[in-house]
């Protein structure tokens, strides 16, 4: 039930942040386990006719140092085979049990990785873009880094998808400047169809045209001459220069490799002060939300927040200092 007076982003926040982080060795387990999850499958869909080119990721030709199956594919496959009269019971009973095991790691994998998304999303911040579309586009990117991400890479999952999630983030921040030169009914249309992405991929589902119609309420054909306007491209899997086995994400900073472990830190420490902000007084508890820009990430001097408070800067100024001995207080 949504908290008395809290928006649906701040309760989704909220939520996020009640979901406990996986530890390294956590998080190598579960990738691991997703990894056998998802070839026991695959080998048992082969088995029952499914050719592999079927469940190929987007864009990827061959499974080498990033390639990938579509996750939304390989589940739609295995329920259409259950749901129909065509396997054996020992084949129905190995695949039933596959498949639930396999969508609960990649539920825990997606739920334990959505503060860095929110994280990500919040350096890209654009008056242009909602927030909430730069968030579903990470969550995309932080799918694709699910499908294509293995242990033996070398480096942590968070690491890896990172990066996956800044490029969607990126590309949606792009596909936007692109938008703003179309006419309006089809920059709606547009928008509609990227967050359905988003939706239809977090659904298990593959984001084919018909599964995004069907979302959208848009007609088949507007969605596939939609999807044919010319956007922005470029992915990690993309090969660097004519080295076929080396891509971008290959070629990706160190030093920026291995920061996220800090962002999410960084941003739980700002829930902590959010939380402990609220238990202020509410005009000191509005007061430090305008000057640290705590709900807005905008912040406010203190002649803008003594005018939209009617007070005096020189009293939004005391405010201030009490709530921040207040704070003090609470945090010895």
């Amino acid at each position: 039930m949504a908290e008395s007076g809290s928006t649906p982003m701040q309760n989704y926040l909220k939520h996020l942040y009640r979901l406990e982080l996986l530890t390294p060795e956590e998080e190598h387990t579960t990738t691991c386990l997703l990894r056998d999850l998802e070839d026991k499958l695959i080998a048992l869909l082969q088995k029952r006719g499914v050719e592999l080119v079927e469940l190929r990721s987007e864009g990827v030709e061959q499974r080498g140092s990033t390639g990938a199956y579509d996750h939304g594919l390989i589940i739609a496959r295995a329920e259409e085979l259950l749901a129909s009269d065509k396997l054996p019971r020992r084949d129905r009973s190995s695949m039933q049990s596959l498949l639930r095991r396999f969508q609960a790691q990649r539920k825990k994998l997606i739920q334990c990785n959505l503060r860095l998304v929110i994280a990500i999303a919040k350096r890209f911040r654009n008056p242009s873009v909602p927030f909430i579309d730069l968030i579903q586009e990470g969550n995309v990117g932080l799918m694709k880094a699910i499908e294509r991400f293995k242990p033996q890479m070398g480096y942590r999952f968070s690491t890896y998808a990172y990066w996956w999630i800044q490029q969607e983030i990126q590309l949606a921040l792009r596909r936007n400047e692109d938008l703003v030169r179309q006419p309006a009914n089809v920059q709606d249309d547009l928008r509609a169809i990227y967050r359905a992405i988003g939706d239809v991929r977090a659904d298990g589902l593959p984001a084919s045209d018909e599964n995004l119609a069907k979302h959208t309420g848009l007609d088949l054909e507007r969605i596939q001459s939609l999807l044919k306007l010319p956007g922005p491209t470029g992915s990690l899997d993309d090969p660097v220069a004519d080295d076929q086995s080396s891509t971008r994400l290959d070629y990706a900073p160190a030093d920026e490799l291995y920061n996220t472990d800090e962002l999410v830190t960084n941003q739980e420490l700002a829930q902590r002060l959010r939380e402990a902000v609220a238990r202020l007084p509410a005009r000191q508890r509005t007061v430090l939300n305008l000057r640290y820009g705590l709900l807005s990430d905008r912040d406010c001097s203190f002649r803008v927040i003594g005018e939209q408070l009617g007070l005096s800067q020189e009293r939004a100024r005391q405010l201030h200092s009490d709530a921040l001995r207040q704070l003090k207080r609470q945090w010895r």
